[in-house]
This record gives C-alpha cells, structure tokens and sequence, in this order.
C-alpha cells in the first residue's frame, strides 16, 4: 500500500482527486471520540496532517512562572509532545502495512519540519519502508503528476532549520516574556511579551514615533500663481517652501497682469511594469489596499491550498523557464471578469516578463495557476486573487509611457514652474489597476508668449514630521534587516497588535506601554532591542539547511547569549519594572471644569476593581466620569477641541475592532450638541 501525507486535509483532498482521476473516497478512522478523514483508491491512501502535529515545549513541571526561574527556564532541554494525538494514531495505523510513504507538505522550512515529525511517525512503527519527498509548487494537476513522477529525499537539514528557530523562539520568547512580566508586575492575561524578532521590531518602530514627538515644525510659505490660456492652471514658485516670510510677502504683493514663458522642456518617460510578486512585495501590495499583513497570507494560503496560486512563500522575483507563460494566459482567458484582459497579451507576439534580483530555485514567484470565479471564493480571497493575477499580468504588459512638460516662467522678475503630465500609453497600467499616474494638462505654450495672471496666492504652512509606520513599509524593513521570514512576518505583527503595542489601523502607532519596554530594554540590554544578533541568528539557521551548522549548535549558542544577556536583567531588574511601570500611571486629562484645580485622572478602585475617571481633589470634589471596563485604554497627547480635555483612545486586543478615540468628559459641548439632535 503506498501511503501520502500531506499538511492539511483540504491539501490532501485535492491532491488525492488530481492522482486519482476523481476516483478516491472519503473515510474515516475513529480514533476515541474523532474521526480522522482520509481518502483511498485501489492501493493509495493519503491523509493530511492539521500543520505540526508536534509542539516544541518546556518539560512538564516549567509552566510556573513563579517556581522556575528564567535561567532554569533557558538551560532545560526542550521536549516535542503530540498535540493532535488523534492524527498521530491515524498516521501510525496505516504506516505499519505501508510499503511505501510519500512526504507530500509545503516546500518550506516549515513545511519540511512538519514532513519529518510525519516521517517520525511512520518511522516508529515501520522502520524500513521506503520514504520519498514530492515536491510542487502548486497544487494543480500539471505539478503533482510531475513531482509525483520526480520523487526526491526528504530535506532534514530542511527540517532541522525550521525546528532551530522553533525552539530559539521558544526559549527566548519564554524567558525574556517571564522576567519582563514579573519585573512590571503585569501577569496574567496582562503579560507582557518580548520577543528575539518582535522586539527589534517594536523598537524600530518605537524610534519613529520618538522622531515625530522630537519634531519641531517650522513655518515655510508655499507661493504660487493662478494662470490663464484659454484655461486655467498653476505654477508654483520656484522653492516650493520657502522659509524668508519678508520674501513670500513681497512676492505675494505683486500684482502682475502677465507670466512670460522663458523657457519649455518636454520629455517622454517609460515606467517599467513591475517585477513579480515574491512575499515580501505581495504583502506590501496586499497591505497598501487596506488588509493586514496576516489576513492577505492566509487568503493567499487558502487560495494555493484550493488549487488557484502558486505557493505564496518565495522570494523569488524570477519566472523560471520551465513555466509556460502563454498557457497560463490561455487558461486565464477563459474567466469572464479577467479573461478579456488575458486575451490582450495573448495577441503580443513575444512574451517578455520582468524580472527582480532576487532568483531561487524552491519556488517561483507568485502567479496565478488556474482560473477562479467569484462564486468560489470569499470577498477577501477573489480580492487577493485579482491582485495576484492582475500583477502576473503586468509583469508581461509593455511600459507606460507619459510626456512630462516644465514650462518655466517670468513674474515680475521671479520665477515661477509649471509641470504637466499626459499619458501616451497606459501600457501595464491598464492591467494593474492599482497604481495610477496622474495627468496634468497643460495648455499649448512657446517659449516668448505671455499667459494671463489671475491672482498671485501665499499661503502659511508648517512642515510635517516623518510618516509612521505602514504594514507595507514595516514588512519591506524587516526583510532588509533580515527580522524574521517571510512566513513568520505577518504573525509577528499581528502579535504586537494583539499584545496591545500598536494600535490597529494602516498606521503603526505604538503604545505608551510598548514606548516604555522598549525604553527599558535599551537602557539595560541593548542587544535584545537590536536587529544584528536577531538577524546573525537567522543567517546561521539558514546555515544549518546548507548542512553548514549543527542544528543543537546553534540553538545551544542562543542560550549562551540569552544567559548573559538575563545576567544583565537581572543586575538592573528593579529599575526594568519600575521604569515600565510608569507606563500604567495614566497621565491626566486635564482640569476639573468642577473645581478649576484638580486634575481630572483615570482611576481603578481599589475595592470594586472598576475604572473611572475623577478629580484629584477628591474627597473635596466628587466629579467623575465613567469609562469602558472593557478594552485597552491610553491618555492621547491630541486634545478635544471642543473642550480641551486630553483624549481618550479605547480599543480591544484580539478583537476586529478599530481604535476608538473618544473625549470622556460629560460636560463637553459636543455631547450637549449630539443631545440636541
């Protein structure tokens, strides 16, 4: 009998449909109160895993954060305990009639780690069958036939890289999590999480919020005219921000009757389509129309497991020659939303994708594999499809090409710019729809003509501190810094949103809390919130799947680190707490408009354990008001502008919910105002 293990049950179905010409059955196995499905035809049987079926985890008797120190914690070996016991047995009872085992997961690290706990498995019960590696790419009938015809060895040093990030994750994660959380007195659901990869994270960041805060803006004058040639236009001063307000004066006090053109450059630009998607771009694509990093992996995850991408974990750029690009067009002609732009490029006569730097050889880069209709897949998955196969069709469309015209002219002796903008050819623009070029029209000019001048206009501004952290922006960062991979990314910033360190939204903004962590960890161990030793530990996984490393070697040499960087903690571990403590004393709203004196804070009862907000002169002055007892509350610097009173912002850890920023104080006009209607 042979026997086919693969990730997950819906990879299973699909792949047991595809080699069996739609002749496999669905069973059940009963194990205790399961049933474990698995699909069989003549003499093949495949079963899908639910992703490890294995943790890595501390021995029992190590989950008391107050009986077992940390260092303990780091020195301890680490166990692998079956977490899905009913799939285990499943896997051994047909494993021992066996002739052959055929590992069908994820070409990842990861999924070459879940491949070996299964060959494990099979291994204790059938010591000597034969065990084979298919590998694809995606799940279609073209690639599993083939890697089916193509067996190869199953990867352990593969495997074994995978399991030394888990287990250096877990070792980390854990203690430093533990000292932190003890150290603050924040235990409980209240913990508070550090991380080898979320860490360097948060910190960077941390440092653009802290670069905003010292931003100081500074007034500048943006001068420009409105002009006129059978229709109206602009042109700009020639410093868009200008800083000597004398000058924008005297310049706003012109009042001249005509602009003189002295001078009119046109020049035609091409735009290059874009390269293909690998995970990194697909997720900075993905997040740019509003999904977070992790809801566009797992639509994308659902959207291979069901046969329609490629397999979204790769960084590769480059389409391999061995995919026939015109066939997939063929095969993408024939939806009817997508299928008309298909045929377009269908009619080039040479195809010529572009391509990135970036070239491996596990995967190609994303692209579509299969038609999908709307009817089939989710809002969100029919979303991430069209983007995945609107980019596949711009990597093969020609370039945009637009005419840029700068016509410069005379005012009264100053110069002023006139920049206009047309597209000649749209190119791959018309096929991802997502990235626009504007146009400008400018009217016919020559050089010696005057224009008419309507008005000359100054207006006052004040420059702007540098943008905040975007999940596009974050994710692009961490691969350059090597933070995590392309499969841990998403997660890890889901973690830091639910952990109640950035709030929720398309911006990054930290917490006060996660400004006080990182804060404190800088001060006292520096390396931690650093992303060299995060990602020098990367690099040395990667290593081990070269066969370069010994997989315990490396993981032994984190513990090192991690012991003499809790030696440290540890020497400074009451000034930690007491420093991110602070962060839980909120700051206060304001004034009592009661007593004019007081200052009007958050309060949590010592007796009932509810929250509030009431006046420090109490018992003098009884105001209050009343706050969610539910939700993570911070004190904003943005003040109501109604009444002066600090803000508020309330959201939910875990919830799907956004941040609300709300002003607390009862007596604010705009609450009188919202009564009345």
């Amino acid at each position: 009998m042979r026997l086919i293990i693969c990730e997950k049950n819906i990879a299973a179905k699909r792949i047991a449909q595809i080699l069996s010409s739609s002749k496999a059955k669905t069973h059940y196995y009963s194990h205790k109160d399961d049933k474990v499905p698995y699909y069989k035809w003549d003499n093949n049987i495949v079963i899908g895993l639910s992703g490890h079926v294995f943790d890595v985890s501390f021995p029992e008797g190590f989950s008391s954060w107050n009986k077992v120190n940390e260092k303990e914690l780091v020195k301890t070996e680490l166990v692998y305990v079956v977490t899905k016991s009913a799939i285990v047995d499943t896997v051994r009872h047909f494993a021992k009639s066996a002739d052959e085992v055929i590992i069908a997961t994820d070409y990842d690290s990861e999924g070459e780690s879940i491949g070996l706990e299964a060959v494990n498995i099979v291994k204790s019960v059938n010591p000597n069958v034969s065990i084979k590696r298919a590998v694809f790419s995606a799940i279609t009938e073209k690639d599993i036939k083939e890697s089916f015809a193509n067996l190869k060895e199953v990867d352990v040093n593969l495997a074994h890289s995978a399991d030394a990030r888990r287990e250096v994750d877990l070792i980390w994660g854990a203690a430093l999590t533990r000292f932190i959380s003890k150290s603050s007195k924040k235990t409980g659901n209240n913990f508070l999480s550090v991380g080898r990869v979320q860490t360097p994270t948060l910190k960077i960041i941390v440092d653009r919020e802290r670069e905003r805060m010292r931003f100081k803006p500074e007034k500048y004058w943006y001068i420009y005219a409105e002009l006129k040639k059978g229709k109206k236009f602009i042109a700009e001063y020639s410093e868009k921000k200008l800083f000597d307000r004398d000058l924008a004066e005297k310049i706003a006090s012109i009042k001249p009757k005509t602009a003189r053109v002295i001078k009119v450059v046109k020049k035609k630009i091409e735009r290059k389509p874009p390269i293909p998607f690998n995970t990194t771009e697909f997720l900075r694509a993905a997040t740019s129309l509003g999904y977070t990093a992790q809801s566009a992996m797992l639509a994308a995850q659902n959207l291979y497991l069901k046969g329609y991408i490629s397999y979204p974990r790769t960084d590769n750029t480059v389409y391999p020659s061995t995919i026939n690009l015109r066939d997939v067009l063929k095969s993408l002609s024939k939806m009817r939303t997508l299928g008309p732009l298909a045929r377009e490029l269908l009619e080039k006569k040479d195809l010529k994708p572009t391509h990135g730097s970036k070239q491996t050889k596990d995967h190609p880069p994303i692209y579509p594999v299969a038609p999908a209709t709307k009817a089939k897949l989710s809002e969100r998955e029919w979303k991430i499809y069209e983007l995945i196969v609107r980019r596949f069709f711009a990597t093969l469309a020609d370039p945009s090409v637009e005419e840029k015209t700068r016509v410069t002219f005379d005012i009264n002796n100053y110069t002023f710019v006139s920049n206009g903008s047309s597209i000649i050819s749209h190119g791959w623009r018309k096929y991802y729809t997502y990235s626009h070029a504007k146009e400008n029209i400018l009217p016919s000019l020559q050089e010696g003509e005057t224009v008419d001048v309507i008005k000359v206009v100054s207006e006052e501004k004040e420059t702007t501190p540098p943008q905040r952290y975007g999940y596009s922006s974050i994710i692009k960062i961490m691969d350059q810094l090597n933070l995590g991979t392309k499969a841990t990314r998403p997660g890890i910033l889901a973690k830091l949103v639910s952990r109640g360190y950035l709030s929720k939204g398309s911006q990054l903004v930290p917490s006060n809390v996660a400004v006080k962590v990182v804060e404190a960890l800088e001060k006292h161990a520096k390396t931690i919130t650093e992303p060299q030793m995060t990602a020098e530990l990367e690099k040395e996984m990667e290593e081990i799947r070269s066969g370069k490393l010994d997989k315990q070697m490396v993981v032994d040499k984190s513990r090192k680190i991690l012991l003499q960087t809790l030696d440290v903690l540890e020497r400074n571990k009451d000034n930690i707490g007491k420093e991110i403590r602070s962060a839980f004393y909120w700051e206060p709203l304001g004034t009592c408009p009661v007593c004019k004196t007081g200052q009007m804070r958050i309060i949590k009862s010592k007796r009932t354990k509810k929250r509030f907000v009431g006046c420090s002169n109490y018992p003098k002055c009884k105001n209050g008001w009343p706050l969610p007892q539910r939700g993570r509350l911070e004190v904003l610097k943005e003040v109501c502008k109604h009444c002066g009173m600090r803000l508020v912002s309330i959201s939910y850890p875990g919830s799907s919910k956004r941040t609300w920023k709300v002003c607390v104080n009862l007596s604010c006009p705009s609450r009188n105002k919202t009564k009345k209607k």
